[in-house]
């Protein structure tokens, strides 16, 4: 579990790079881009924010746009349609990796319903997680998350980490050269996601 956490601060550095390389200024903006996913989740649109602001925020990875530029993703947000959907009482998001739909319950403070397929069985995977971001233990056992590596050079979260976060089958655990439970899965998600947290609380 460690060495996931580990590996996913490595190749998508996004906390350190907010504190190191984005001045007050940038790190405002990106907790505004936040804030708008969390009270609104749905994508916000670049116009309204700092253009220079967002330029960084691009350039440092903490966050990326739609291929029509009229859309702003921030991980574990997703603007666009994906294998990964969560269903809400209020509203329909998807997720880049198992990672981040593991996140979103928590970021929003609600249950929620994970659905997507095993990329290698093709068999549905369902999932029911609390609005503290935990799987109910009637559906722990339901998959596991794979970590596949898509690329020797990561530029990007979005295209070359999170799409090899996968939920996968249960009975292919063992196939994979790190993978983890869905309890761990959860675990190492909000370990990685919690800077949203405090910043969305004031307390970073």
């Amino acid at each position: 579990m460690l060495a996931a956490l580990k590996g996913l601060h490595r190749a998508f550095p996004i906390e350190q790079r907010l504190k190191t390389q984005a001045c007050d200024s940038t790190r405002e903006t990106y907790l505004a881009v936040l804030s708008r996913w969390v009270q609104t989740a749905s994508a916000p649109a670049p116009a309204g924010f700092d253009a220079e602001a967002l330029d960084e925020l691009l350039a440092l990875d903490a966050l990326y746009l739609t291929e029509d530029e009229q859309a702003i993703g921030a991980a574990p947000f997703c603007p666009v349609e994906t294998d990964i959907k969560l269903s809400f009482p209020h509203e329909t998001l998807y997720a880049l990796s198992a990672l981040d739909a593991l996140a979103l319950p928590r970021m929003l403070g609600s249950a929620g319903v994970i659905e997507t397929r095993c990329p290698a069985s093709g068999q549905p995977i369902s999932l029911q997680i609390d609005a503290q971001g935990n799987p109910l233990p009637a559906d722990l056992d339901k998959a596991i998350v794979a970590f596949l590596k898509i690329s020797d050079q990561v530029q990007h979260y979005s295209h070359d980490v999170a799409v090899g976060i996968r939920f996968m089958h249960p009975a292919l655990r063992g196939r994979f050269a790190q993978s983890l439970t869905l309890a761990e899965a959860a675990a190492v998600s909000h370990a990685f996601y919690a800077f949203q947290r405090k910043m969305l609380a004031g307390k970073l």
